[in-house]
C-alpha cells in the first residue's frame, strides 16, 4: 500500500514533528511519500497531479487544508481516503469525527483504519465538508489573523465574531429550497453539516452521512441595514449553545435540504474559506469522502 503524507506547515504551531509522523506511517504503508504544501492551492496542484498514485492521503493542517484535499479528491473516481492529523484553529471535522489533536492519538486511529463516508457540499463548482455561509461573523476565520489565530487559538475567532454581530449589516437574499421558500432581508445563513462550526458545538447530535445539511436562516423584517439587537443576541446565543433552541423561532428558519438556491452578493465562506461573491447553487453529494476515524 502507497500513502502520500502532506503537512502544512502554516497551519497552527510551525513545529510539526514530521520524521515521527513519517516513520509511525511506515509501520503500516509499504511507501510513504511527504510533501509540504508552499502555497494557498498547492495540496490541490499535488492531489490533481498524484491522486491515483495512492490508497492513503495523510493530512496534517487544519480545516482548509482539509477543504483543499476535498477540492481535489470529491466526485473522482478511485480516491483515496483521507487520514487527518488535526493542527489548525478549530478543526471542526475533526471534533465531528472525535479525532484528537494528540499527533499520536490520531495516528493511532489511521492505524487502524476504519473509514467513515462523509457528505459533502458542492457550491457552484466548487466544494466543501462542514460548513457554507453568508452574512454576519462568517468572515472571521479568513479575516483574522494567522499570528492572531497561534497566539489566542479559536477565541480569537470569538472577538472578531463579537466585532462582526455588533456592526453587522442585513442583505437581501432569495432562498430556494424544497423545504423553504424566503426573499428578503437576512443577516445570517448558514448550510452546515457538523457538530461543531467555529469551534462552538452547533449541533451535538448531527448527522454528517445522511445526504442532507442542515440551514439556519436569520430573517430580517425590519426596513433598516442594521441588525436588531435580539437578531444579534439570537445569533450569539446559537454559537454558545447550538440550534436546536431556535426551531420554533419565527424568525429563523431551520430545516434539513439537499439542494438549494440563493441570490445574494455576499461573499461566501466555504470551509472557513474566502470565497466568490456571487449567486450559487448548493447540493450534497452523499458519502462524498472517505476519512479515516
Amino acid at each position: 500500500m502507497k500513502c502520500l503524507y502532506i503537512c502544512n506547515p502554516m497551519s497552527g504551531k510551525k513545529n510539526k514533528n514530521n520524521s515521527k509522523i513519517i516513520s509511525r506511517l511506515q509501520q503500516k504503508f509499504d511507501v510513504v511519500d511527504f510533501v509540504e504544501t508552499q502555497y494557498k492551492g498547492h495540496l490541490i496542484d499535488i492531489l490533481n497531479d498524484k491522486y491515483q498514485e495512492y490508497d492513503t492521503v495523510v493530512l496534517t493542517g487544519g480545516d482548509g487544508t482539509l477543504n483543499e484535499a476535498v477540492n481535489a479528491l470529491a466526485e473522482k473516481e478511485n480516491a483515496p481516503c483521507i487520514g487527518y492529523i488535526p493542527s489548525g484553529t478549530c478543526n471542526d471535522v475533526a471534533r465531528s469525527l472525535n479525532i484528537p489533536k494528540n499527533v499520536d492519538k490520531a495516528l493511532d486511529i489511521i492505524m487502524r483504519g476504519n473509514v467513515f463516508e462523509y457528505d459533502l457540499m458542492k457550491v457552484n463548482q466548487s466544494y466543501c465538508i462542514y460548513v457554507c455561509g453568508i452574512g454576519i461573523f462568517t468572515s472571521s476565520s479568513y479575516d483574522t489573523k494567522q499570528s492572531t489565530k497561534r497566539k489566542m487559538g479559536r477565541i480569537a475567532y470569538f472577538f472578531h465574531g463579537i466585532k462582526d454581530v455588533v456592526s453587522g449589516k442585513t442583505f437581501e437574499v432569495k432562498f430556494e429550497s424544497e423545504q423553504l421558500n424566503y426573499e428578503g432581508k437576512a443577516s445570517l445563513l448558514l448550510f452546515i453539516n457538523s457538530k461543531s462550526v467555529a469551534g462552538f458545538k452547533l449541533n451535538k447530535n448531527a448527522v454528517l452521512d445522511d445526504g442532507k445539511v442542515d440551514v439556519c436562516l436569520f430573517c430580517e423584517k425590519d426596513s433598516r441595514n442594521f441588525v436588531p439587537l435580539f437578531n444579534k443576541i439570537r445569533i450569539a446565543r446559537m454559537f454558545l449553545f447550538g440550534y436546536g433552541r431556535l426551531k420554533n423561532n419565527s424568525k429563523v428558519k431551520v430545516v434539513s435540504t439537499n439542494y438549494a438556491k440563493v441570490r445574494s452578493c455576499m461573499i461566501i465562506n466555504r470551509d472557513g474559506e474566502c470565497g466568490e461573491c456571487t449567486n450559487f447553487e448548493l447540493k450534497v453529494i452523499p458519502k462524498g469522502i472517505k476519512i479515516i476515524c
